[in-house]
This record gives C-alpha cells, structure tokens and sequence, in this order.
C-alpha cells in the first residue's frame, strides 16, 4: 500500500504532539460525520447504548478541535469556526437529549461548513484564500 506524504503547514489545530497534519482535521470532521450516522441508526433502533458510545466519541471530537483552535487564523474565519463548532456540540446534544435523528441530520450541514471553511484556510492556493460563505447562517438564525 502507498504512503500519502505528510503535508506540514502553520499549527491551525494544536496538542498533537506537533506532528499534526492538514488531513487530520479533515478525518476528524470524517469521524463526527461517521459517529453521526452510528448515532441516527442506534436512535432508530432504540439502542442507548450504542447512542451513547457514539454521541460521545462525536462530541469528544469536536470539543477537541474547537479548544485546539489556533488564536493566529484570522479572527473571521477563527469566529466563524468557534461558532460552528459550538452550535455542532448545541444540535448533537439536543439530539441527544430528545432522541431525534432528524435532529442528527441537521448537523450535516455544519459538518458541511466546517469542512469547507478549513479547505479555505488549509489551500495554499491564491484561488481559495477568500471569504467563505457556507450553509448555516448565524445572522438569519438570531433574526428568526
């Protein structure tokens, strides 16, 4: 099996050790992604147990990346990540709280976001070093 190189670029994501590489943020947003899906079927199927593995490995990793934030990305992209991490721990817990797959797949979008928002920071490209406008809109959400 071939070896991907490892791509090193400024530390977005600190505490691994300083090995960290740009895919690991991208596998982890995989991970919740992954977790997701397991969290949805253990609710369909009434599995607690397998609901509550799963929603905590989930957030688990999003709590990482969101406290592993590095306070040099510029601070738009640094808010607007802060706030999709913390409204992705929001929705999974009110998942969580009222049993409702629905509710898991409403997440998808800000996984979404995410994803492509650290595609813009990560891209060493000219091309992708906008603005990013994603899916879940925060200034329509606090208006109604």
């Amino acid at each position: 099996m071939q070896q991907l190189p490892l791509m090193l670029t400024a530390d977005p994501i600190r505490g691994l050790s300083g090995d960290r590489t740009d895919g690991l943020i991208l596998l982890g947003l995989e991970g919740i992604v992954e977790y997701m899906r397991r969290i949805r079927v253990a609710i369909e199927r009434r599995d607690a147990a397998a609901k509550k593995s799963a929603m905590e490995r989930a957030q688990q990793i999003v709590q990482h990346l969101l406290v592993n934030l590095d306070e040099d990305l510029p601070t738009e992209q640094l808010l607007r990540l802060d706030s999709l991490y913390r409204y992705l721990l929001l929705k999974l817990a009110h998942a969580n709280l009222f049993n409702e797959a629905q509710a898991i797949l409403a997440c998808r979008p800000i996984v979404d976001d995410l994803r492509g928002l650290w595609m813009v920071i990560l891209s060493s490209s000219s091309e992708h070093s906008g603005s990013f406008s994603g899916q879940v809109d925060f200034e329509r959400m606090l208006v109604g």
